[in-house]
């Protein structure tokens, strides 16, 4: 079993089926061994954000990115990696999916090692001729295949649910950048605000444009006065 970390993808399982031959209650080679991945669409900060216009007039702020705009045209950017590592809201999205995905192993693995339990008694005693009748033999083989059911259908609902559950998260963590930023930009005007990373389309940004550090001193003076 491997349990990897977040990194927001599927939870891909081994499917294995138990066949039965009612006449011969002699099971096909196969194992009852269930291999669990569990991941999770890791959070992805999406900030690329546009602005409502684009004219020619100077803007009215005073940090030095309008300052050094000589087109007429105010740019700045943050560094999204940095937003990442230092905004403090991440950390906590991060910690509650660990602690979601943490659950959801236990649960399959729980599971998983009940069936395999039941297995092996089974093959035990099927060594032994301890059935007394086919069909006694072939009711535990169908009690094995519905548990396997079972451990497939609770893989898929929790799947559904850790899904889910970082896509809200990643929109929350979006919103509160997007948010700020707008909050932030009413002071000076900015016809853009960008995102770059070491991996973006963005081949140069130029450091007088960064804003990302007092972007980021602002995000976290938010988080911690609306968690009091």
């Amino acid at each position: 079993m491997e349990n990897e970390d977040i990194v927001m993808n599927r939870i891909p399982v081994e499917e294995h089926k138990e066949t039965t031959d009612n006449k011969k209650c002699e099971p096909k080679k196969c194992k009852c061994c269930l291999q669990l991945t569990l991941s999770i669409i890791a959070v992805v900060g999406v900030i690329v954000l546009f602005v409502l216009y684009f004219t020619g007039k100077s803007c009215s702020g005073t940090s030095k990115a309008a300052k050094g705009s000589k087109s007429g045209v105010s740019i700045a950017y943050i560094n999204n990696d940095t937003i990442m590592a230092k905004y403090d809201m991440v950390k906590t999205i991060k910690d509650s999916l660990a602690a979601k995905q943490k659950k959801a192993t236990d649960s399959l693995e729980k599971l998983q090692n009940a069936l395999e339990f039941q297995y092996s008694e089974y093959q035990k005693k099927l060594k032994a001729n301890a059935y007394a009748t086919i069909a006694q033999a072939t009711q535990t083989e169908n009690s094995l295949k519905q548990g396997q059911e079972d451990f497939l259908a609770l893989k898929e609902e929790l799947s559904s649910q850790l899904s889910d559950e970082n896509v809200k998260m990643s929109t929350m963590l979006q919103d509160s950048i997007t948010n700020y930023l707008k909050r932030y930009n009413s002071k000076f005007n900015y016809d853009f605000i960008l995102s770059y990373s070491k991996n973006s389309d963005i081949l140069y940004a130029n450091d007088n444009l960064d804003i990302t550090k007092e972007v980021i001193e602002g995000l976290n003076k938010d988080y911690k006065s609306k968690k009091k």
